[in-house]
């Protein structure tokens, strides 16, 4: 029964589960939320707490970097993947970046507004970012370091038809948009959980209790709101700015989509707030 240990690491944070697969069916054996101020430390008692000395160990990227291109289909295969690096080396060069200080990858789509185009999802991050997360782990081994926008939909029930947008609430926000179930773009915006969590935990001066108060708010609806009791306001302040700062722009970005969106999914540190899925949907016509 192969295992693995995932972990989500962040700033003050790192969510971790520990899974078996036996077939096809994949068991949770572990999972958890661990607060930490040294990194290393934390990551070694989760190791420990799951007993996962040996097994192989998956992180998440940060601070990756999406560009997009767009190249004819009749290009050839090996015309292509240098069209690609060129236009690639070409924004870099642009940006003033040192390509050979970043670590490349991409994937093909293809592009639903020109038939006889190809889509170019090209991501890259400092390899010194890397090296970072690999020293945290004080000479454990990392069998995989992903970027979560571009493996979470892999969780998602993606139908045939739908076109689906997965918003991931986590330190900054994603929206990975997924067309015919393929992802077709990743969009960052700099608001999220981290804003929310250090404003509170910044009159509880605790980052772990900040996030146990987010476990236990409820935001209220606007059926709801009279419901409201004034003892229960009092961390709202710090939490409903940021929410409504991201609603509205998934909401201009959903306005503006070329393509309709059949179905959000919500995602991320922020689900823990209750009632969240209600406030999105409060925002949509769609059904989540």
């Amino acid at each position: 029964m192969p295992s693995c240990l995932g972990l989500y690491i962040e700033n003050n944070l790192i969510k971790y589960a520990k899974v078996t697969k036996e077939r096809e069916l994949v068991k949770v054996d572990s999972f958890g939320v661990k607060f930490y101020d040294k990194i290393g430390d934390a990551i070694n008692q989760i190791i420990s707490e799951t007993f996962s000395y040996k097994i192989p160990i998956s992180i998440n990227l940060s601070e990756e970097t999406y560009q997009y291109f767009y190249f004819s289909k009749l290009l050839n295969k090996n015309d292509l993947k240098k069209a690609i690096e060129t236009e690639f080396d070409s924004y870099c060069y642009e940006k003033g970046y040192n390509r050979n200080a970043l670590e490349t990858r991409y994937a093909l789509v293809p592009d639903v507004q020109e038939n006889d185009k190809i889509k170019v999802i090209y991501m890259s991050v400092n390899k010194a970012e890397i090296n970072k997360k690999i020293q945290d782990f004080n000479g454990n081994s990392i069998s995989q370091i992903v970027p979560l926008a571009m493996s979470i939909p892999n969780v998602a029930d993606i139908k045939t038809k739908e076109n689906i947008l997965i918003v991931n609430m986590e330190e900054h926000t994603t929206i990975t948009t997924i067309l015919g179930e393929k992802i077709y773009s990743v969009d960052k915006l700099e608001e999220g959980m981290e804003s929310i969590l250090t404003s509170i935990s910044e009159k509880e001066n605790s980052y772990a209790k900040a996030y146990e108060i987010c476990k236990n708010t409820t935001i209220y609806t606007m059926e709801g709101k009279e419901l409201l009791q004034e003892n229960e306001n009092l961390y709202l302040q710090d939490i409903m700015p940021t929410l409504y700062n991201i609603v509205q722009k998934i909401k201009d970005f959903v306005d503006n989509s070329l393509n309709r969106i059949d179905k959000i999914y919500i995602t991320g540190t922020a689900t823990v707030i209750n009632n969240i899925d209600l406030y999105f949907q409060e925002y949509f016509l769609y059904k989540y």
